[in-house]
């Protein structure tokens, strides 16, 4: 009798327990999914993805066993992707993919560590690398929006130190989380993050020019990024901008250019993207693996995100 309700109820639930009926189930849940998205919409199958992989199916065994096994599902090369490690971006040439972006985490850095701002006004951020999508002209930022923006809103044409997955960015989305889900195993969810919300750059609620400037004035002398080894605009960080004359040379002067820079990325960028909660996290912090741990995954084909799922 417990045999026979243990099987009752694993038909109920439809376990996911073989490689056969993982296969079946990323053919279902995952393929269509990684088939609609493109750079013009990824919102959706992003969530969706997501919360399919947060599930007891999604997150079982055989799926993320499965998931990382692209490279001998029968069809060696069809998942393989090109990666180049180490490039340098000029910051209008990448677009921002999530939703919200929040100020404190942008300025606070650069804005509290004298010797990163002073890098970012010469020209290249000292920041590791972000992560991005495209094939030339246009790319699209997967993970390291913060990065980005830490630069761009001190100077809107620094250099972006970037690792970049060459295939169509709203695929590139997608498939980062599946490799994400298969370093992570069977048994756990997906890393997350957030940005606080009513203090974002971008998007449709993006502060004004005038509002950023307020807070940034009202935060002067305060710690906004306990990592950067100071407040923000402190006497090292001033004597960089006095020399550099960023702004004019002054702190009210320099709070005002990152406004402005601000108001130019909030007018740029005003459009919805997902929220930043089911965005790819490649940081040990947040749990996930660092990106220079999966990208032989990607170029070797051993994400598995195309049918067919299994030999």
């Amino acid at each position: 009798m417990k045999l026979i309700m243990e099987s009752w109820r694993s038909f109920l639930t439809e376990e996911v327990e073989t490689e056969e009926q993982a296969a079946q189930w990323l053919a279902k849940n995952i393929a269509p999914l990684i088939q609609q998205a493109d750079a013009g919409n990824f919102t959706e199958p992003l969530a969706q993805l997501v919360k399919r992989l947060n599930t007891p199916d999604g997150a079982s065994d055989a799926v993320r066993t499965l998931l990382g096994r692209g490279s001998v599902d029968g069809d060696q090369g069809d998942e393989a992707v090109r990666v180049q490690m180490g490039v340098e971006i000029p910051a209008p040439s990448l677009v921002p993919t999530q939703g919200v972006i929040d100020l404190f985490k942008s300025v606070g850095y650069n804005g509290s560590n004298a010797r990163s701002l002073q890098s970012v006004i010469d020209g290249v951020s000292g920041a590791p690398p972000i992560l991005a999508a495209g094939d030339g002209g246009t790319y699209y930022i997967i993970d390291g929006h913060h990065r980005w923006s830490g630069a761009t809103v001190f100077n809107t044409n620094c250099k972006i130190p970037a690792n970049v997955i060459v295939m169509d960015p709203g695929k590139a989305l997608l498939v980062s989380q599946l490799a994400i889900a298969a370093y992570k195993g069977g048994g756990q969810s997906l890393p997350s993050a957030s940005a606080k919300q009513g203090r974002s750059i971008i998007g449709s609620n993006a502060m004004s020019a005038e509002q950023v400037n307020k807070l940034l004035l009202a935060n002067v002398g305060k710690v906004m990024d306990k990592n950067a080894g100071g407040a923000f605009m402190n006497e090292q960080v001033q004597a960089v901008v006095k020399q550099s004359n960023y702004g004019g040379g002054d702190v009210e002067g320099a709070c005002a250019q990152i406004s402005s820079n601000c108001g130019t990325l909030a007018s740029k960028y005003g459009s919805e993207g997902p929220p930043r909660e089911i965005m790819p996290q490649f940081d040990p912090d947040k749990g996930g693996p660092k990106f220079k741990q999966v990208a032989k995954d990607f170029s070797g084909g051993n994400i598995n995100f195309k049918p067919k799922f299994s030999s």
